[in-house]
This record gives C-alpha cells, structure tokens and sequence, in this order.
C-alpha cells in the first residue's frame, strides 16, 4: 500500500514492489520522493510510490521469522510448481520461469523477454531462463545489450552446458 511521503529514514526495511516484493533496507534518502535501497547485493534507486513500509519494525526482531526453505518440499505434499506459504505467511520464491525465443525477430524477442520478466517478478521468481538458440547470435546479442541496461536485472549468463540458453538472475 502506497503511502504518500512517508519520509522513511536510512536503515528502515521496506518492500521494493518493482522487484517482486522483495525485502531492503533504505541506504540513503534523495531528493524528490526517491531513496537508495540495498536488495540482497545489490543497491538500486528507487520512487517512493514503488516501496512499501516493512510491517515489521526495525527495532522488532532482527533475525526476522523463520522461512522454509525454498528447495524444502511441503509438509502437506503439494505441488512442486507452486510456491507454498512458509511460516510468516508469504510465499517461498516461485521456481524459475522460460521464455522461448526461437523463430522470433529481435523486436519481437525482446518485447517477449520484457513481458516475461515482469511476470516472472510477479510471481516471485527469482530467475528466468530464456531459450534463445545458437543461430547467427543476433538475438542473443540484442538480448545481453538490453539485459545489461534494465535495473531489475542482476546478472546474466549463458548457461555453460547450452550457449543457447540465458540465465537471468533478479
């Protein structure tokens, strides 16, 4: 829920949306409703209509709730594809998604590539895997050069067992 200027100070946990509804800590307070937030190992800028104030206060417990682990199969046997509440209620990271490419043209791959990664961050996913093929390498090409300027991205890699495979890590 988007509260208008919050004027969340450095140190407070927070919910980045864009990435997932993944946890961060504010770093740094800007100008203009924008804050610094790290994300795991990674430091991002972001709006403040785009982060959500931590339920949990920073002064509550700091080893937070205890979390399945996301490889951990359901006490209850439930679908392997599907996330499983853990013990604080929400949900384990989804298993990574795939996008396949081949046939497409570059617009179009990327478009494709674009589209999957919003869903992918939407349901929780913490990496994607994007079928690309070997061919002459135009997609492929087009593909890193545009992974590399999207702020949501990581880190990619070709896959070390396929070259017609990419990697994508949030």
């Amino acid at each position: 829920m988007y509260v208008p200027s919050m004027g969340l100070p450095a140190g407070r946990e927070v919910i980045v949306r864009t990435l997932g509804n993944k946890r961060g800590v504010i770093v740094e307070a800007g100008r203009h409703g924008r804050y610094r937030v790290r994300v795991g190992s990674i430091t991002t800028w972001c709006r403040e209509e785009e982060l959500d104030a931590s339920p949990e206060s920073p002064h509550t417990n700091r080893r937070g709730p205890k979390r399945l682990h996301p490889t951990a199969q359901s006490p209850r046997g439930g679908d392997p594809g599907r996330a499983e509440p853990n013990v604080s209620g929400a949900r384990a990271p989804a298993p990574p998604r795939r996008i396949d490419l081949h046939g497409l043209r570059v617009e179009e791959a990327l478009t494709r590539v674009v589209e999957g990664i919003d869903r992918a961050l939407v349901a929780g996913a913490d990496r994607l895997e994007v079928l690309h093929g070997k061919g002459s390498g135009r997609v492929r090409d087009a593909l890193h050069q545009h992974l590399a300027s999207m702020r949501v991205v990581v880190s990619f890699e070709l896959d070390p067992d396929n070259p017609g495979v990419t990697w994508v890590h949030f």
